[in-house]
């Protein structure tokens, strides 16, 4: 199955934490019954972290956060491992063209290099997109 868009772990954290939950990550969820997602390898380990942060604080208990990653796994999100395509001087690039960190250069990165739509939270990854025209993954669904 060929990806439709990138998908980055701010979407995915608000999924599972009931401080973030919001209309436009349920429905790239909702968008996920149909199409394909894309994210970069490290998006699963930031998820995992943000994860476990949330459980120290008491917000999630561990069997919450297992069972979360666990859906993540039945999801239909590709890891893209492609060290053979992936553009480490064009990832330094945009990071410091858009002042982004290098983990959120990382999807941009693949959103350019995939030439796809990216669904983000984050604002600073969502302005770099836009100035980098690429496009926003619009949720807007038919439920």
């Amino acid at each position: 199955m060929v990806s439709s868009f990138v998908i980055d772990a701010s979407v995915i954290v608000s999924w599972y934490n009931p401080d973030e939950q919001n209309d436009y990550a349920k429905d790239i969820l909702f968008c996920l019954r149909k199409e394909q997602a894309v994210t970069p390898c490290l998006c699963f380990l930031e998820v995992n972290n943000v994860l476990q942060m949330i459980e120290k604080k008491g917000k999630l208990s561990s069997l919450q956060v297992d069972k979360a990653l666990a859906a993540l796994d039945r999801l239909r999100i590709a890891r893209d491992g492609a060290p053979e395509g992936f553009q480490i001087p064009l990832v330094l690039r945009l990071s410091r063209e858009y002042g982004l960190t290098i983990y959120d250069a990382c999807y941009l990165e693949l959103a350019v290099r995939l030439n796809l739509p990216i669904a983000s939270l984050d604002n600073d990854l969502i302005k770099a997109a836009n100035a980098a025209e690429i496009a926003l993954k619009t949720a807007i669904m038919n439920r």
